[in-house]
């Protein structure tokens, strides 16, 4: 920066006639109150004092972020005022902007001081052992990170630094246009009535005058409001009791009915079973709802620092105001958090593709009926719950980013029937609970328009009584018939019911976006993953066991089979089976010539599904023919690295993962993985055409057309 004279740009002072020269060293002088220095070019000052006000508290001095910020605030706003009347425009305008330049300059000297002063150091937490220290340290920079007078320090830096000739208007106060004295009385009554000011029945001069001084501090697109308020009225589906949130934080308490219907993405099981997910349901939730939006009529870095700046008998207004104290105290974020309590009544159905595409076309007659559970399809089922639910949501705003997320935790029974072969339904009836989560980040705002990723989680727990019941005997429609009446599961009673027991059943569904949100409705990449756990126990000591899961690639896997006692899987009975959809024509082909060498180079035509079913047994000769096939191509001490870990399997060499494998589990695990999914099909290729022995297993393939 150029030196100063007397407050001025000292080229800008030198180039002035003297008279005018004279003016700004008489009125600099008068400003400090002391002799004229000789000799010397004397400092510039970037405020005034009056002896009517205080003098601003030293930033320098403060204790804490808040602090700091209140004292920047309160540094006084140089002006003109104290110069000469004729003084030519240039000249003030010189004048100006070189006082404007030194406020500025300040202001941001002073923020990155108490940035730099309240910063956390590592040194602080030498004391502290290094773990301990490291992780004081890290919680100590995110609350300070995070505290919103950290941020507007920062946000008065970037602003002087950005134009650091102009005097942002929220400190002048000179951005209104509007000239308020045009209003008649009343309406400058009523409209401070908005504001929480309420003037007496018979105001003094000195009353009036510091109302008109309040409405001066309000933004013109604002005032107009206040003038004339209007009304606006819109259905939102939900009702509730509240105003809006046009001053700060508020508490409302809203009621919400939300009904939805759903119907999801064919899907391609064990066996080639092609369903779909048909879901409907009302929720019905209430609670209370703190709003702390950065509301357009707080205009908080602008509105809260002209009110402070009010003469004594209109600030004394303002604090009688709790909505106006609310807008000096001032809200860095805006945001709102819900917690809500309520009812959730849901149908869920997997139908066949021919009752999705009769739902689709609004035919409900596809959905499940279990009043006529023999027309249900083989392998579809329905299943019915009623919840109460509490939970809570919130969203928060930072500049352009936003965060958000959902939690809800229900809790109720549910009540189902699946369609078995021929003239068998299985029943089942019990507690379901159920915990939901949603989350968000991005750009812009949720529910309009936002940019960024989010995430659903929906985990499902459900311990039911259970029974087969054969309805082609009497005694089985009789059982079916109490189930629908009474929702009670029969007991084991031949032969109408060929089995009862308990059931516990967990499922979880996993889904990930990263794209656009217009409204409701998202625009992007989504990876979306499901999968159900189910242990049943039957009255005759039988337990069986199932896991299901459907990967973001499309791979469904299955392990069935009945375990002993202690837990363990019975070897016997056990199927590992992994299924493939829309597999490229040439990994195809490699996966089938695994199975079947005559097949080799003959490519199918399109995408294709598969499907491999293995024993224990299949899956354990799979791990011997790795091992002896690493022996063959690479040698004994490659196998003895790879047992020992002194050498770790190579993701291209998919025979490597097989062969250190100890467990059915772990080679399961390579055999259906996703990630090197092609490559571990052309290397098990490879084993089976070197090795002149087919895969060990089962093979299925059709057209995914």
């Amino acid at each position: 920066m150029s030196g100063t004279t007397y407050g001025v740009n000292t080229q800008t002072y030198q180039h002035l006639p003297p008279e005018d020269q004279a003016s700004i060293r008489e009125a600099y002088l008068a400003r400090q109150d002391t002799p004229e220095p000789a000799n010397e070019t004397p400092p510039v000052t970037a405020t005034t004092e009056t002896a009517a006000t205080a003098p601003a508290p030293d930033p320098a001095t403060t204790q804490t972020p808040q602090e700091a910020v209140a004292a920047i605030q309160a540094m006084t706003v140089p002006t003109t005022s104290d110069l000469p009347p004729g003084m030519p425009s240039y000249a003030q305008q010189a004048v100006y902007e070189e006082r404007a330049s030194v406020f500025n300059q300040s202001r941001a000297d002073a923020a990155q001081a108490a940035l730099d002063r309240f910063a956390p150091q590592r040194s602080d937490y030498d004391g502290l052992n290094g773990a301990t220290a490291s992780y004081e340290y890290q919680q100590a920079q995110q609350a300070y990170n995070s505290d919103p007078y950290v941020a507007e320090l920062r946000r008065i830096v970037d602003e002087a630094q950005t134009r650091p000739n102009d005097i942002p208007a929220y400190l002048t106060g000179v951005d209104s246009s509007t000239d308020v004295q045009q209003f008649a009385p009343e309406q400058m009554r009523s409209a401070l009535s908005l504001l929480g000011v309420d003037l007496p029945e018979n105001p003094s001069p000195e009353q009036m005058a510091a109302g008109y001084e309040i409405l001066g501090t309000v933004p013109d697109d604002i005032l107009a409001t206040l003038i004339n308020p209007g009304s606006q009225v819109s259905y939102t589906g939900a009702g509730g009791v509240g105003t809006p949130n046009l001053f700060g934080p508020s508490v409302q308490y809203g009621v919400q009915v939300q009904g939805e219907v759903e119907l999801g993405d064919l899907q391609t099981g064990v066996n080639f079973e092609q369903t779909q997910q048909f879901e409907m349901s009302v929720q019905v939730q209430g609670g209370p709802v703190f709003d702390l939006s950065k509301t357009p009529l707080q205009r908080m870095y602008k509105w809260a620092d002209r009110l402070g700046q009010l003469p004594d008998a209109a600030r004394d207004m303002v604090n009688g105001s709790p909505i106006l104290r609310q807008v000096v105290k001032g809200l860095p974020v805006s945001g709102s958090y819900t917690e809500f309590e309520g009812a959730r009544l849901s149908y869920e159905a997997v139908v066949t593709p021919g009752q999705g595409t009769q739902i689709a076309n609004g035919d409900l007659n596809g959905v499940p009926n279990p009043l006529d559970p023999l027309n249900m399809p083989q392998g579809t089922s329905l299943l019915m719950r009623g919840q109460s639910l509490t939970g809570s949501t919130f969203e928060a705003n930072w500049k352009a980013f936003t965060v958000g997320g959902t939690h809800a935790e229900l809790s109720g029974l549910g009540f189902g029937v699946t369609r078995g072969e021929g003239s068998i339904v299985e029943v089942y009836s019990g507690p379901v609970e159920t915990v939901e989560n949603s989350a968000f980040f991005g750009l812009g705002r949720q529910g309009t328009l936002a940019l960024g990723v989010g995430s659903d989680l929906s985990m499902e727990t459900r311990e039911m009584q259970i029974a087969r019941i054969d309805l082609s005997t009497t005694e089985g429609q009789a059982a079916y018939q109490t189930f629908i009446s009474t929702g009670r599961v029969p007991d084991w009673s031949p032969p109408g019911v060929q089995q009862s027991g308990t059931t516990e059943v967990f499922s979880h569904e996993y889904a990930s976006f990263i794209g656009l949100q217009v409204g409701g409705l998202t625009l992007g990449g989504s990876n979306d993953a499901n999968g159900t756990i189910t242990r049943t126990t039957w009255a005759d000591g039988t337990v069986e066991y199932s896991n299901i899961y459907t990967s973001t690639g499309g791979t469904t896997t299955e392990v069935r089979g009945t375990l002993r006692e202690d837990g363990s899987f019975d070897e016997s009975n056990t199927r590992w089976t992994v299924v493939r959809t829309n597999l490229d024509s040439t990994s195809a082909s490699y996966l089938r010539s695994a199975y079947d060498a005559s097949q080799v180079n003959q490519y199918p035509e399109g995408d294709q599904h598969t499907q491999q079913v293995f024993t224990t047994a299949d899956l354990m000769e799979i791990r011997d023919r790795a091992r002896a096939y690493v022996v063959d191509t690479q040698g004994q001490e490659q196998l003895d690295n790879l047992d020992s870990g002194v050498v770790s399997p190579w993701w291209a060499n998919q025979e490597e993962a097989l062969a250190i494998a100890d467990t059915p589990e772990e080679v399961f695990a390579v055999l259906n993985q996703d990630f090197h999914g092609t490559t571990m099909i052309a290397n098990l290729s490879t084993m089976s055409l070197l090795g002149e022995q087919p895969l060990p297993g089962q093979f299925r393939m059709i057209d995914a057309g």
